[in-house]
């Protein structure tokens, strides 16, 4: 028999939560202060950002991530997305995911699918040289991460990471304790 664990969603606050600190990803990768967006402005904000409908979303927010110093240009983008269903977290999915294809082909060679398995509901994935894309969903939760000049292993990390702290806060347990 299966437990039937409730369906992983989080609020503005716990979205806030989830987004990477500084530390959780090693001590290599800083960023500025996490920025949320909800209600109304998340409904006019979503479609803006994503170039996609975003039916539904009630939340995101947004972190930028680079490698420590300099010389480094490893960079990590995380997005969160929360909506009131799974079906539209689904669609913003495969919504995003063809929205970065179509935009990588339009710059030239068309991304190419690689794995990176997160843990999940969902995952698309795509590399276009030096950069990734990878929009996951779990639950009523879309984690959408944008890197540049980083291997696909530590865009995998990142993105274990990420779903690690969706699951964390969902449950209500601060990941940076």
């Amino acid at each position: 028999m299966t437990p039937n664990f409730p369906q992983v969603w989080l609020d503005a606050t716990g979205l806030y939560s989830a987004l990477p600190s500084d530390g959780s990803l090693g001590a290599v990768m800083v960023g500025g202060d996490p920025v949320v967006i909800q209600g109304d402005d998340a409904a006019k904000g979503c479609p803006q950002v994503t170039k996609t409908p975003c039916a539904g979303v009630q939340a995101f927010g947004h972190r930028d991530m680079e490698a420590r110093g300099s010389a480094a240009k490893e960079r990590v983008e995380f997005t969160l997305f929360t909506f009131g269903t799974v079906k539209d977290a689904s669609t913003l999915v495969k919504d995003l995911a063809e929205h970065e294809r179509k935009k990588s082909a339009e710059n030239g060679e068309p991304a190419k699918p690689v794995t990176v398995d997160a843990g999940a509901d969902e995952t698309e994935a795509m590399q276009d040289g030096d950069h990734v894309e990878v929009v996951m969903r779990i639950g009523e939760v879309v984690a959408h991460l944008h890197a540049s000049d980083t291997k696909l292993g530590n865009v995998t990390y990142a993105a274990k990471v990420q779903i690690a702290r969706v699951k964390s806060v969902s449950n209500g347990v601060n990941p940076d304790r």
